[in-house]
């Protein structure tokens, strides 16, 4: 199952997919702290799409709810506003980390 597929009844009527990757988020949840996840990026919005023992999880973001997306020692990082803060990616195996990350600060400026 790719976490990266979004069916387009999903998008709004304006949307359209940029970059998105796939990896292991970093995240606690009860006892369990590693997920395979997926940040789904379009002109509006993105999508965190998260395997959660089987289950599917989604989370949408506005742009305006992200601080900034960086990368340091092969782990990417999405920052949030106070209460959730940063947001950990590692073991990208699928999407571009670079064009993700451009394509997110250019939409969060």
């Amino acid at each position: 199952m790719s976490l990266i597929d979004i069916d387009a009844s999903e998008l709004y009527p304006t949307e359209k997919l940029g970059p998105s990757i796939e990896g292991t988020i970093i995240y606690k949840v009860g006892d369990q702290t590693h997920f395979k996840g997926a940040y789904i990026t379009t002109n509006e919005r993105v999508v965190m799409n998260v395997d959660m023992n089987g289950e599917s999880y989604r989370r949408f973001f506005s742009y305006q709810d992200i601080l900034q997306a960086t990368i340091e020692n092969n782990t990417l990082f999405i920052e949030f506003p106070q209460g959730m803060g940063k947001v950990a990616m590692i073991d990208v195996v699928q999407g571009d980390v670079d064009a993700f990350i451009e394509y997110v600060n250019d939409k969060v400026k």
